[in-house]
């Protein structure tokens, strides 16, 4: 029987005698009970509380909590959902159990192959009368809502988006009337939108307040969560309307990891709505076709390459994900003077450590859970969850840690000061030009 195993990993569930039923309303806490009593041979298969708290560190016990929450949660309502189970197949109640007829197959079968009844229908039942894998699979679906909630709720930076730009002007008047008043828009997915890993976005609009004072443009977020290239092209027309004098472009790790995960890129495919599964081609094509539409509304564009994906350089992930960056360089010397190539995927492979952490999509996916409840829900420092997984550039393999966050903020805002000059001289030049020079009478006699 290929469940044998499993049946004898957890044999200690149940004694050898009991003659519990598990679709009992009480077989799942009473099974609970005998396991917090069981003997001392069944206690040292189990770690103790001391070797996990070694395991654990301090920040990593805040975390846990929440989940040994949810798995006492899961495992009372396993119970209910055997008794549930039962009733959808016919052959038992709420109440008062399994039917005598609805056992009898069991204990043939049971009988007829040598194997304890307990045994036997502890697993033979319904998959949802089994609390351990009630545990798993609401655990799952509690921390897929969680990461689906994150991913839409309003942002610190909602207030600084296009359609709110948008919604003011159509208020108080046009967008960007005046030359000064032109914003800068940086357009992106998860790692431009801020709120799963450090806002870049909120420190180059502080640092062009620094640099510019009342002068500074306004800096608006056009990052959304879980989007590809195609995504963002549909999205350029609110970004156009914004009439933006810079544009900065970060788009391409979910383009990426659309084309090395088949379950990636079903997903990418499903909830971004796509027609096919992105690929190197078709992100560089989607590219050109961005670029050329920016540069006919008048914005001088910065197109960034995507970051590492985790933290090995020679992983096949980053492997790839340098041919990306490649096209990304592509894309920006065609676009002329006013296009400009941002290398942050060679900074940040630079910065990777020697024995880093390689990317992987179920690591990913348990750190993400972990991220979303240290920062939505005990406001832990970016820094210090870094620390703690001995990542150097990323927070989870794929988002920005704040090292990198700082080092795209410091090159996109010499891409802005650069343009703003370039695009500013020649008017002082021109305005200086058409001031007629006055000389003074007794300087002419002097002369």
């Amino acid at each position: 029987c290929p469940r044998a195993p499993l049946r004898q990993q957890f044999s200690f569930v149940l004694p050898r005698g009991a003659r519990a039923q598990p679709d009992d309303m009480s077989g799942g806490l009473r099974s609970m009970a005998t396991f917090a009593g069981m003997d001392s041979s069944v206690r040292q298969r189990v770690p103790s509380h001391q070797g996990w708290r070694r395991q654990v560190s301090r920040g990593g016990r805040r975390t846990c909590l929440p989940l040994l929450v949810l798995a006492a949660l899961a495992a009372s309502v396993a119970p209910l959902s055997s008794a549930f189970a039962g009733v959808s197949r016919g052959g038992s109640s709420l109440l008062r159990g399994p039917s005598a007829d609805s056992r009898a197959p069991q204990r043939q079968h049971a009988e007829g192959r040598g194997l304890p009844l307990v045994a036997r229908s502890a697993f033979d039942t319904a998959w949802m009368s089994d609390p351990v894998v009630s545990v798993v699979g609401w655990t799952i679906v509690a921390f897929s809502l969680l990461i689906a909630r994150v991913a839409t709720a309003a942002g610190e930076d909602d207030a600084e988006t296009p359609n709110s730009y948008l919604a003011r002007a159509g208020a108080g008047g046009a967008a960007g009337d005046a030359e000064g008043a032109r914003p800068v828009i940086c357009l992106g997915d998860s790692l431009t939108r801020g709120n799963l890993s450090a806002n870049w976005v909120r420190q180059l609009r502080d640092q062009l307040e620094g640099t510019f004072g009342q002068l500074s443009p306004q800096v608006l977020n056009a990052g959304v969560n879980m989007h590809c290239s195609k995504n963002i092209q549909e999205r350029l027309s609110e970004v156009i309307a914004c009439r933006p004098s810079h544009v900065s472009i970060l788009v391409g790790t979910n383009d990426l990891k659309a084309e090395l995960s088949p379950v990636e890129g079903f997903l990418y495919q499903y909830f971004g709505k796509l027609t096919e599964v992105p690929t190197l081609d078709s992100y560089e094509k989607t590219l050109c076709e961005i670029r050329e539409a920016l540069l006919e509304a008048g914005a001088s564009v910065a197109f960034i390459s995507p970051p590492v994906l985790g933290e090995v350089a020679s992983s096949p992930a980053n492997l790839r994900a340098a041919e990306y960056a490649e096209a990304v360089r592509r894309v920006a010397d065609g676009g002329g003077d006013r296009c400009t190539y941002v290398p942050f995927f060679e900074r940040t492979s630079a910065d990777l450590r020697p024995q880093g952490v390689d990317y992987c999509g179920f690591k990913f996916f348990g750190w993400l859970c972990m991220l979303c409840v240290d920062l939505h829900m005990f406001r832990r420092d970016l820094a210090e969850i870094q620390r703690e997984r001995k990542l150097g550039v990323t927070i989870d393999l794929v988002h920005l840690g704040p090292a990198a966050a700082k080092q795209l903020t410091d090159m996109v805002a010499a891409f802005v000061s650069k343009a703003r000059a370039t695009t500013e001289v020649p008017t002082v030049v021109a305005l200086q030009a058409a001031v007629p020079v006055v000389v003074p009478l007794p300087a002419l006699a002097l002369a």
